[in-house]
């Protein structure tokens, strides 16, 4: 991150705290999503053209290089090759802006009204990296695809990926990036943080690859399955329905088929694969799951933090 990146509150002691908010919400949209409107600012903070307009005239006076215009859509686009960040957003505030919608507060966190601790995941072993993160959003907002080096799980070895990304998930602890993979020609799941490498953009002229004319539908994200759980251990009946609101020691948990792995990483299901870890659930509907031809997933070895 280059020197001269703002902090919010520096931004905010040199304009007004409106203004300072305005000016983050277009650095954000243009690095993560690499493109910003006027209309997408009036929406956001309900300001007239007048208003909207001198907030990205001030944007591109702090930052000329960062943008240009493109005048057939009057969208603002990014510069990547000489984009400096106005205020310093790092991955996991913009995901979460992503996910959750814009909001101050994350630049500038208060004071708890109680004592309040958390972890912060940007402490874990899989942190992210802002620009191979923005590099991947941008793609998917694109449509467009990037060549990156990924770590697979099981390798300490990169290998290069053409990676086509369609959306965004995040269990527990992680973010992951759903893509369409170019060399094993099928959509899988990718963990972000294992990204080693600033993903290149292929160009926004390049659309997903087209199969028929139907390869960009990935049948697995849309496809929603029911995971009908019941307690593994009965002594643990009582203790799991307090937890986890069962009724009769049951649950039906609907997932994405594309994301059945991490449910079940997450609700920790037994499906009696000899996995040796602490499992709360099994499922009454196996069988039925493995004739969806969900079997494979499912009974992949869980690998805690892959």
């Amino acid at each position: 991150m280059t020197s001269n990146v703002s902090s919010f509150r520096s931004l905010v002691e040199d304009r007004s705290l409106s203004q300072a908010e305005r000016l983050a919400f277009i650095d954000y949209k243009i690095m993560y999503l690499g493109e910003v409107s006027r209309q997408d600012i009036i929406e956001e903070f309900s300001i007239g053209q007048a208003a909207a307009s001198n907030d990205m005239r001030l944007y591109r006076e702090l930052r000329p290089a960062n943008s240009r215009l493109d005048h057939a859509t009057k969208r603002t686009i990014i510069t990547p090759e000489t984009y400096v960040p106005l205020v310093n957003i790092d991955a996991h505030t913009a995901l979460d802006f992503i996910k959750n919608g814009f909001c101050r507060s994350r630049l500038e966190p208060g004071v708890p009204s109680l004592p309040v601790e958390t972890i912060d995941p940007r402490l874990a072993p899989g942190a992210l990296n802002d620009e191979q993160v923005a590099a991947v959003t941008r793609a998917m907002k694109g449509q467009y695809g990037v060549e990156c080096e990924y770590e697979s799980h099981n390798s300490a070895n990169t290998d290069k990926r053409v990676l086509f990304p369609i959306a965004l998930f995040v269990d527990r602890q992680s973010w992951y990036v759903r893509a369409f993979d170019q060399g094993a020609a099928r959509f899988k799941n990718f963990k972000l943080s294992r990204i080693k490498s600033t993903p290149c953009a292929l160009g926004s002229n390049l659309q997903f690859p087209k199969v028929g004319g139907y390869l960009e539908k990935d049948t697995q994200w849309h496809t929603l399955v029911p995971l009908e759980l019941v307690v593994a251990d009965p002594e643990n009946v009582q203790q799991l329905t307090r937890e986890f609101g069962l009724e009769h020691g049951r649950k039906i948990v609907v997932c994405r088929a594309a994301l059945i792995y991490f449910a079940r990483v997450n609700w920790r299901i037994d499906v009696e694969n000899g996995d040796k870890n602490i499992f709360y659930f099994k499922l009454s509907n196996l069988i039925a799951l493995k004739q969806m031809g969900l079997g494979d997933e499912l009974m992949k070895s869980i690998k805690f933090g892959s």
